[in-house]
């Protein structure tokens, strides 16, 4: 398949993410851009609710399960009607500029990422993706796909909540089983209408609500695709899929928790308490439900980005009360002192659980966040070059995108605009924030940076994901002060068209930086695919081609496939349509699949392993003599198959000179 040939499936992964929001938020009385903003985290929301409903009653997953759920939703959204006021005023005009900007930017965005991989057949041959796509293909054949129970794939002891956010799998599943596409091309579809339908209008909304100028959104939009560290290098590092949707939630999500604040801030405002309180806690509940769905561990990254602003908010609210005087000075020292210890008992409590619930000082912090994902692999001062010259890490060793001068020109002098603002200062010290701990997490292994940033594995590429989300508005802030002092005596029509081709300028030149250097050269690694014999990599064409064309006509659709996950076995589910007994390189896994896993070369001495075998309903042994990614860099926790394929103790039915398929005679025939 041709990338142009996948076109009307990203077409349908956009109506899958997209249309449930637009469908339940369409009584209300909203603008375009906000509209098409919330629907990212409405339609992520009706996905999730969809999955545990449906799960819950054993039925598989299917689309008319999220349009009935979304049906149900608008008539919840026309008993909102009343109470959601029209949000024009953080709209923008330029219509059909808005949509041929918005266009652009994710075609852009399609060919910065994907130009150097030939076909959307290809798949991120990574560690996380594994996992993801094993789970994607359970679900295609009626596995759960609830967040509540997501996680028992890999956690087969059974019992109990099995949590994992399904929101991904949810819309990757729903777009494959509608094209018919294999879950390959329905992952890429998927990556590209996230950022399409979700990141993009949640960014150019969010620059609207924070800049005045009716023009940003047109600016923002471009600018969504113009910095390296989102959306593009968790691609390439992971590659962590549901926390790539929780991070292109974050616009959308700090727009609904600003607009939150302002709704019940400042103190003294009057009339319509409820109805503000009752707005406010709808967007807590919306995001928190949308980020629950998508990835929670993004929600402390939304909490760094928001805590300066309702300070500031507070602050100025509370100077404001204290000149009213009064009984607004009173209520308001009230809630002054409230709030302050609520902030009080809420940083206890999670230092209670930090402490006794997750045994924060159960052993020292020196021993603890050391794997690759989270070691410093720079330096301080490297890490700080490449905030100011947003040049980014792509999670491929060795390559870093080139730094882009425009763009980061376009965010110093926001950055400047905005601290002789008052009511803008707060962006910068969230930037700043951020900033800080994405150098502390790739620049150093000390235990204070393991402590401030261990919520997010230490792992750099998640905090420098989210740098974005405030860099834009700055860039924006930026080329809007730029176009003033050009066009000083010019009407504010003749401004904005300056502001908008300088942003574009901006744009192009990053997106090309970006494609010719880092970004693109990343991908193609990632996304590279040996003709045979792989080595690091997950599989090979001819491996896929064996499991495809070889494994079904002799293992039985109703038994599952055996072999070490790290030779691409885990992958039966995808290519060969047999339930692999591990579908993942890593997991907690119950008493029969431990045997299999560490004691099956004893087959013949053993009786738990046909025991094991029996339950599990094997018959079968798939090999191929590699293991990617140099193997598991915490030890061989799969060596039965290896030490029985070496022993010889199984007969080889099939072959194409690399991949086996071996037959398990010693149990006897299954019932």
């Amino acid at each position: 398949m041709t990338w142009l040939e996948a076109l009307p499936t990203i077409l349908l992964a956009c109506a899958v993410i997209a249309g449930p929001g637009l469908l339940i938020t369409a009584p209300l009385r909203l603008g375009v851009l906000a509209r098409a903003a919330i629907a990212g985290p409405v339609g992520v929301c009706a996905a999730g609710i969809t999955a545990i409903v449906f799960g819950a009653l054993g039925m598989p997953l299917s689309l008319w399960q999220i349009l009935l759920v979304s049906v149900i939703g608008l008539g919840i959204g026309f008993a909102l009607r009343r109470v959601v006021r029209r949000t024009e005023r953080h709209d923008t005009g330029h219509g059909w500029w808005i949509a041929a900007s918005w266009v652009v930017s994710a075609t852009a965005f399609a060919i910065t990422t994907f130009h150097r991989v030939p076909t959307p057949e290809r798949i991120s041959q990574t560690y996380d993706s594994v996992f993801h796509l094993s789970a994607v293909a359970a679900i295609l054949d009626g596995f759960s796909a609830s967040s509540l129970t997501l996680r028992s794939l890999i956690e087969t002891e059974g019992g109990g909540i099995a949590y994992y956010p399904s929101a991904w799998h949810v819309f990757a599943a729903v777009t494959a089983q509608t094209t018919g596409v294999s879950v390959p091309v329905a992952f890429n579809a998927v990556w590209i209408a996230v950022v399409a339908v979700i990141w993009l209008p949640g960014i150019a909304w969010l620059t609207r609500i924070l800049i005045t100028a009716r023009v940003a959104a047109l600016i923002a939009f471009p600018l969504g695709v113009s910095f390296g560290w989102f959306p593009y290098a968790l691609l390439t590092w992971g590659t962590v899929y549901p926390t790539a949707i929780a991070h292109a939630l974050l616009p959308a999500a700090a727009g609904l928790g600003i607009l939150a604040v302002r709704a019940v801030v400042p103190l003294g405002q009057a009339g319509g308490a409820l109805r503000r309180w009752g707005l406010a806690v709808l967007a807590v509940i919306l995001v928190g439900g949308a980020l629950g769905f998508a990835q929670p561990r993004v929600l402390p990254t939304l909490v760094v980005i928001l805590v300066p602003y309702l300070g500031w908010r507070l602050v100025a609210a509370y100077r404001e009360a204290r000149a009213a005087g009064g009984l607004v000075a009173v209520r308001a020292r009230r809630l002054l002192w409230g709030g302050g210890v609520g902030v009080v008992l809420v940083a206890a409590a999670g230092i209670a659980v930090a402490v006794f619930g997750l045994g924060l000082f159960d052993e020292p912090l020196s021993e603890r966040l050391n794997g690759p994902q989270a070691r410093a692999t720079q330096s301080i001062e490297d890490g700080v070059w490449q905030l100011i010259a947003l040049s980014s890490r792509t999670g491929v060793r060795g390559i870093i995108t080139a730094v882009l001068p425009l763009a980061a020109a376009a965010v110093i002098i926001g950055v400047i605009v905005a601290l002789r603002r008052r009511e803008l200062r707060w962006m910068v010290i969230s930037y700043a924030l951020v900033g800080v701990l994405y150098i502390l997490a790739a620049g150093s292994d000390d235990d204070l940076t393991k402590l401030l940033t261990g919520i997010w594995y230490k792992d750099g590429y998640r905090l420098a994901a989210a740098l974005p989300v405030l860099a834009v508005p700055l860039a924006t802030l930026g080329i809007l002060t730029v176009s003033r002092w050009i066009a000083a005596r010019r009407s504010g029509r003749e401004r904005a068209v300056i502001a908008g081709a300088i942003g574009a300028g901006v744009a192009l030149s990053s997106t090309i930086g970006l494609a010719v250097s880092g970004t693109g050269e990343a991908t193609a690694v990632v996304f590279h695919e040996p003709a045979q014999a792989a080595q690091r990599e997950v599989v090979s064409t001819k491996q896929i081609a064996f499991m495809r064309d070889v494994v079904p006509t002799i293992v039985p659709d109703d038994q599952r496939l055996l072999g070490d996950p790290w030779d691409g076995s885990a992958l039966t589910a995808l290519y060969a349509h047999r339930e692999p007994v591990f579908p993942h390189v890593n997991g907690q896994w119950d008493r029969n699949r431990r045997v299999l896993a560490w004691n099956l070369e004893l087959i013949d001495t053993d009786p738990e392993v046909c025991e094991a075998l029996d339950a599990l309903r094997v018959r079968y042994v798939l090999y191929n003599p590699h293991a990617f990614g140099g193997g598991d860099p915490a030890g061989n926790h799969f060596p039965g198959p290896h030490d029985a394929v070496d022993a010889g103790v199984f007969e080889p039915v099939a072959t194409d000179g690399e991949s086996i398929l071996y037959r398990i005679d010693q149990c006897g025939p299954l019932d």
